[in-house]
């Protein structure tokens, strides 16, 4: 791009990313790429320019350099996400999906638009695909879970020919070279072949490797169609026309399995390898050595998320799926401090809480249990012992002051003052699915039940109140001079409803809210509290508890479900901070609730 090698990647969080390959850096801002995550990207170069052809709840071709889209987004009732294949067709540039009842479309990447009919003809769910040309004819070739290939003339939508592999139970990808269909897949010992299907004469044929090599997959390198051997854990690269193989290749089994691309450093051939966890690798092909170190080549979303005051700055503090806690100045939009490395659980929610006077960060590691750190610094200051439900879900947790609230591996709330240090109190509850501590209270809720319980003493505080389903989590607010505690339910029919109950009387208070909530935080905004709840259409929504009525529009802006919402003060104004499956952490003024 623009003389640079690049690196492309896209992720669970919708964003594409372009990345110098010199340097490692990232160029630019990621591009809101994806709907629904971004499954597959293609990269090829267009009339002059660098394209990326991205695939996810959309497709959509994008201008690398100018980080604007060349096409609109291609979405119909009928498109998945499968992206089989892209390339020229009848002057203009196409990519070919799988769309509904395993049929297949073509789409005119500059319009937008369907070319022609779907093609139709497969039985199973297409795997793979090519465009190509043979004898002046563009054809695509596709292949199917039934192990069944076929061949189609683009220009009238109709079915050239079919025929079936027979060493190949997963076929993986497919090249069109001259006039032959070239298959790579895995057979049932998990091996992989390679088959040639002659389109002119029909036959159908294994190619065999020597020295127990086998092919993993089809790229391209240079205009050639290259193979990605492996066997014995070293990987390979051999020229598809030659059979002759490229560079030395090397001893790794990690390789194997996460294969991201084959292309060109200058003049060095290169090999990609995009680990699951994001982490990009680069291999020169010609001696299997690395090149430089690795670096991280694509966001997670945000798991989960909680503001906090350090040093006088409002701090947002979030978990994702990349296995590290970040800290955000909420005025500059910078990062507060160095990412903190984490084993942490799963989408477990995360809070803050006070330590001698002191912010702490609180949450659950996996081997670690519940676990604090000082948000100035970042470094552990207590280790609790405590190992927090998993195995039904994330661990609920809750903070007032100093005092946080969890649910341990057993199903029990334990409350744990890191004022006093590592001395956990329990309550008698069991099989908690939710926790919340409030002002000298404790909610729980086991299946369709709440109970509240003495902070200062852990015994009951009236009846159990039947709260018609099981909870996702808990909050207690005071509303009108009443303790008041929220519920938001898990399970349909109601999912992310939510209800409120006073505390004091067990009666419902106000009415409920059938919303779909995927996150709730409770709080106090001037005089008055307020409900702030995130959506899983990305919409974040400020409510009043006395009406259940929003006190502002909707705010608008996350692309994918809201994860986390949170309340704080940012040069004397109050705002609500949001996290998203996207990645991104947005901030929404709430001064108009002073007045």
């Amino acid at each position: 791009m623009n003389g640079k090698p690049v690196i492309v990647t896209g992720g669970r969080d919708d964003l594409l990313r372009v990345w110098d390959l010199a340097t490692h850096k990232l160029i630019g801002k990621p591009i809101p790429a994806g709907q629904d995550g971004v499954n597959h990207v293609e990269l090829h170069h267009w009339d002059g320019k660098d394209i990326a052809v991205v695939s996810g709840g959309t497709l959509r071709a994008w201008d690398l350099g100018t980080r604007r889209p060349l096409t609109p987004p291609i979405m119909t009732d009928t498109l998945d996400t499968n992206l089989l294949a892209v390339g020229s067709h009848d002057g203009q540039h196409v990519a070919l999906t799988e769309g509904e009842y395993y049929e297949l479309q073509l789409w005119n990447l500059t319009t937008g638009s369907a070319v022609g009919a779907s093609l139709k003809g497969h039985e199973a769910e297409p795997r793979a695909g090519a465009i190509g040309q043979l004898g002046g004819t563009t054809i695509a070739v596709t292949g199917d879970a039934d192990k069944v290939l076929r061949s189609w003339d683009l220009k009238t939508g109709k079915a050239l020919a079919t025929a079936k592999v027979t060493s190949i139970d997963y076929i993986r990808s497919i090249a069109i070279q001259g006039g032959v269909a070239v298959v790579t897949g895995a057979g049932g010992d998990f091996y992989g072949r390679m088959e040639r299907w002659d389109l002119a004469t029909g036959a159908v044929t294994e190619v065999k490797h020597k020295g127990g090599f086998s092919p993993i997959e089809l790229r391209e390198l240079d205009g050639r169609t290259v193979a990605i051997l492996g066997g014995d854990s070293t990987l390979r690269v051999a020229d598809l026309a030659t059979g002759k193989v490229i560079g030395q290749g090397w001893d790794d089994d990690d390789l194997l399995d996460h294969i991201a691309a084959v292309g060109k450093y200058g003049t060095t051939p290169i090999l990609v390898i995009g680990d699951l966890d994001g982490t990009l690798t680069i291999w020169d092909l010609r001696t299997g050595r690395q090149l430089g170190k690795p670096f991280f080549g694509y966001g997670g979303g945000v798991e989960t998320l909680a503001v906090t005051k350090v040093r006088g700055k409002a701090i947002a503090v979030t978990a994702g799926n990349d296995d590290t806690i970040r800290m955000w100045d909420l005025a500059t939009h910078k990062p507060f401090r160095a990412p903190i490395s984490c084993a942490c659980i799963e989408y477990a929610p995360m809070t803050t809480a006070t330590r001698a006077g002191n912010p702490v960060i609180v949450y659950a590691e996996i081997e670690h249990g519940l676990v604090a750190r000082d948000a100035a610094t970042g470094k552990r200051v207590d280790k609790t012992g405590i190992f927090v439900a998993s195995a039904g879900g994330p661990a609920p947790l809750s903070a007032d002051g100093s005092v946080v609230a969890t649910v341990t591996q057993d199903g029990e709330a334990e409350l744990w003052d890191l004022s006093a240090g590592n001395l956990p109190r329990r309550v008698t509850a069991t099989e908690v699915d939710a926790v919340a501590v409030g002002s000298r209270i404790i909610a729980t809720a086991s299946g369709d039940q709440i109970k509240l319980w003495d902070q200062a003493t852990g015994q009951p505080i009236g009846k159990p109140i039947t709260s018609g389903g099981q909870a996702e989590s808990l909050a207690i607010g005071q509303v009108d001079g009443k303790t008041i505690v929220f519920f938001q339910r898990r399970y349909a029919p109601e999912w992310g409803s939510i209800r409120l109950w006073d505390a004091m009387t067990g009666e419902p208070y106000s009415k409920a809210l059938s919303i779909r909530s995927t996150a709730m935080a409770v709080t106090r905004v001037g005089s008055r509290t307020v409900l702030v709840t995130g959506q899983d259409d990305g919409t974040v929504i400020v409510w009043d508890p006395q009406t259940m009525k929003p006190l502002l529009p909707p705010f608008s802006g996350h692309h994918g479900a809201v994860s986390g919402v949170a309340v704080t003060m940012l040069k004397g104004k109050p705002i609500a901070v949001s996290g998203g499956d996207d990645g991104s952490i947005r901030v929404w003024d709430l001064t108009d609730l002073s007045h």
